[in-house]
């Protein structure tokens, strides 16, 4: 699974060339994250009609909330969507098919948890970057409804069985979009529901590095995050 990522850049101009949208204020929380977790706002990228470029940056909160649901608590349940039964799924079949619920969500870095050798002794945070840690895309799923009297877009990340670099780690991964010609591809009205599966597959090996992390991680909120979080205990 894939429950909390980072994207540590607050270079708008940088992240808006690399993915062709354009960021405005109502953005800022969303960047300079080292500690992103369910239930807050992650940027996307999402189909967009009334875009000059036909898709625009959006905020969605993590952790989808389908239409039917009636607690957002389900969200908590809904972080991630299992690339191998997703067509088959009630909340993600439907969405995996159109092209406007297909979205990128944007990070840099992803986390996963070692196990101590001794029982007692907390997990170990794990970071995995891509080329060097230069920003990515996850293959994401998003829906928007009303909640309370107000427009909700969710979204959830995509994952898949672990590429060599991850599985030491965990026997899952996110789906991360190898190009932006991939990614272009999965917000595409011309990708048809069998074949946007069969871009949800592991990244290919050699391209992801993993280094240990700080172990505030461990606990949501325990701590302001920062930069800190990347450097690993002195122990």
């Amino acid at each position: 699974m894939c429950g909390r990522f980072t994207l540590t850049s607050s270079d708008e101009r940088r992240l808006g060339s690399r993915f062709q949208i354009s960021l405005d204020a109502s953005m800022e929380n969303a960047l300079g994250r080292f500690n992103v977790a369910p239930t807050q706002e992650v940027l996307t990228v999402q189909n967009d009609p009334e875009a000059d470029d036909g898709t625009s940056a959006q905020l969605a909160r993590w952790g989808l909330v389908p239409f039917w649901a009636k607690d957002l608590k389900v969200g908590y349940k809904m972080i991630n969507a299992r690339a191998e039964g997703v067509l088959k799924s009630r909340a993600y079949g439907p969405l995996v098919k159109k092209s406007e619920n297909r979205c990128l969500i944007i990070a840099d870095g992803f986390y996963e948890w070692m196990k101590a050798e001794k029982p007692k002794e907390p997990k170990q945070p794990m970071r995995f970057t891509v080329d060097g840690g230069e920003p990515f895309a996850f293959a994401g799923l998003a829906t928007t409804r009303e909640w309370e009297g107000e427009q909700m877009t969710s979204c959830t990340i995509i994952t898949t069985e672990a590429n060599e670099d991850v599985e030491p780690v965990h026997n899952r991964m996110p789906v991360i979009l190898p190009d932006a010609e991939a990614e272009a591809a999965w917000l595409s009205d011309k990708l048809d529901a069998d074949e946007a599966v069969s871009f949800c597959k592991p990244l290919e090996p050699g391209r992801i590095t993993v280094k240990p992390a700080n172990k505030k991680l461990n606990k949501v909120g325990g701590a302001k995050e920062g930069p800190d979080f990347l450097v690993p205990d002195e122990d």
